[in-house]
């Protein structure tokens, strides 16, 4: 059962050291000998992805089941954005506190501190890499370890600058002390760390520009497309198709259309491959859980391991519902909100992927245990999309040694069909959903999605259903301010998460925690605000 916790401490995080603990050396092992062991250099960045899946990375010990590091961001920003719905026991949910608008998320709590010191970590791990290598003096061996440091470091400010930016909502009913001290905040992210940044300076940082910010992101990626050049081969480590996809991403992200449909494009061509069909969107022992099985579609990946993982702390553990071992996964039967669902067509096979209020009226579904009947009966809407390894449901040494997609060449194709309907090339646009969309549905069609405006609200919607529970829409929802509808009649969200607000919901705005802003006091003053309880629940 999940608890109420809070931020004891103030904790220095920019500067932690990831060299040491990668690797258990002397305090005398410094940078340069790191730089001149290639293959001390590819640990390094091999440890990277371990990293990013460990269990209490924050924390250390095992009592918050949300430090999960990476794909506990991912599920961090699909419960802010709405995206999942507790259709069980919500007391064992232990990302609800980013979806019920509750006294949880100011920066003196540990909602604010974990994502935060989550994705420094990453940015630490990147920098320690990036500071060891002369290029003018390392093997190709070294210069490869280096792009994938800088790809790794970009998608860190990437996730960083989406999250931290302050937007305004728009929505009436928002409280209106929900304001900043600083209303230049709209034009700020983070502190920017790299491999130079010094303790001193570390503790008078203030957050950058935006403008700022996505300079260092996209000399990053060009630093990773250069020396990435002839690393095509997709998989755990960053490759060019993944530099292109991250580019794509980028671009959208700052609203410059033209150039995510093109570097969209460049990572389809760079990665070849297909989209996932439906035997192996739904196969019941890998679905979304084996790279080697879906190689086609996905680009980049993160893979738990059997001998270090626990039990409770790992992504299939909280997103799979066919799980037995703990009750965070089948209790709480995380889903899909109702209406979205329903949104879904029956001839879209991804519609298989959440458990329709028929149950086996509407399909069979393929499963590894029973779900109709028993203690652990899942209620309607509850998702099947991702699956327990090979599996099995009851051993966790099994069953959540999965692993978990970070790119897919489908959200490419999404990418690119919206850069093209906001770029003036609408018609290119409907061919390029209507490709992806027609792997999944043969009767799509869309023909009736004319303008640029029908068909970015389109691509969203797609977006919603395609990539639901892989931590991406929040991105997409907080920058195209497409709010909440979790009230209504009829809807499957329980008491205590009915909320609807349109723009940008106050919580999209993550809070620096305050212990960053003990250690740098160049923050004080220009925090964003504590968004809890800055929106009412709906109530019929």
């Amino acid at each position: 059962m999940k608890k109420a916790i809070l931020l004891i401490g103030a904790l220095t995080v920019m500067l932690s050291g990831c060299i040491k603990e990668t690797f258990p050396m002397s305090d005398s092992a410094t940078a340069a000998q790191v730089g001149a062991s290639p293959s001390a250099l590819t640990g390094l960045v091999s440890a990277i992805p371990a990293q990013m899946v460990q269990g209490y990375l924050v924390y250390g010990g095992q009592e918050w089941e949300f430090d999960m590091a990476y794909p506990g961001m991912m599920i961090i920003l699909d419960s802010a954005a709405g995206e999942i719905i507790d259709g069980g026991d919500n007391g064992y949910d232990w990302y609800s506190y980013w979806s019920s608008n509750e006294y949880t998320l100011g920066a003196s709590t540990s909602r604010s501190y974990a994502p935060w010191r989550t994705m420094y970590i990453f940015v630490k791990c990147a920098n320690d890499v990036i500071g060891s290598v002369n290029p003018e003096e390392a093997t190709p061996e070294a210069l490869l370890a280096l792009g994938r440091a800088y790809a790794y470091r970009a998608n860190a400010y990437l996730i960083l600058a989406q999250i931290y930016q302050w937007k305004a909502p728009t929505d009436p009913n928002v409280d209106g002390k929900y304001v900043p001290d600083d209303p230049s905040v709209a034009n700020l992210t983070v502190p920017i760390v790299t491999e130079a940044t010094t303790q001193e300076e570390a503790k008078n940082n203030p957050r950058a520009t935006v403008a700022d910010t996505y300079e260092l992101i996209f000399s990053d990626l060009d630093e990773a497309e250069k020396y990435l050049a002839e690393e095509t081969t997709t998989g755990i480590l960053p490759s060019l198709p993944v530099v292109y996809g991250l580019k794509a991403r980028a671009y959208l992200a700052l609203g410059e259309y033209a150039s995510a449909a093109e570097y969209a494009d460049k990572a389809i061509t760079a990665k070849g491959g297909k989209p996932l069909s439906q035997t192996q969107w739904e196969d019941p022992a890998t679905g979304f859980n084996n790279y080697s099985a879906n190689s086609n579609s996905w680009m980049w990946y993160l893979a738990y391991s059997a001998e270090t993982m626990g039990n409770l702390c790992n992504f299939v553990a909280h997103m799979s519902s066919e799980e037995t071992w703990t009750s965070y996964g089948w209790k709480v039967a995380r889903g899909i909100n109702r209406r979205l669902y329903e949104s879904i067509p029956d001839t879209d096979f991804r519609k298989h992927s959440w458990i329709d209020p028929d149950g086996e009226k509407y399909y069979a579904y393929k499963t590894n245990r029973t779900i109709f009947s028993g203690s652990k009966a899942l209620p309607a809407y509850t998702s099947l999309k991702f699956r327990p390894a090979q599996g099995d449901c009851d051993t966790y040494k099994v069953g959540g040694a999965s692993e978990v997609p970070m790119m897919r060449l489908e959200e490419m194709y999404l990418i690119k069909a919206e850069g093209l309907a906001m770029s003036g090339h609408e018609s290119e646009a409907q061919t390029v959903l209507e490709t992806l969309i027609k792997t999944r549905d043969p009767e799509y069609s869309a023909a009736s999605f004319a303008s640029a405006a029908e068909l970015q609200a389109e691509i969203f919607r797609q977006k919603r259903v395609e990539l639901w529970g892989e931590g991406l829409i929040f991105y997409d929802a907080k920058r195209l301010g497409a709010g909440i509808t979790n009230g209504y009649s009829g809807t499957n969200v329980p008491e205590g998460y009915r909320f609807n607000c349109t723009g940008v919901a106050p919580w999209w705005n993550f809070v620096i925690p305050q212990s960053e802003i003990n250690g740098n006091p160049a923050i004080d003053g220009h925090n964003n605000p504590d968004p809890s309880t800055t929106v009412k629940e709906w109530t019929e």
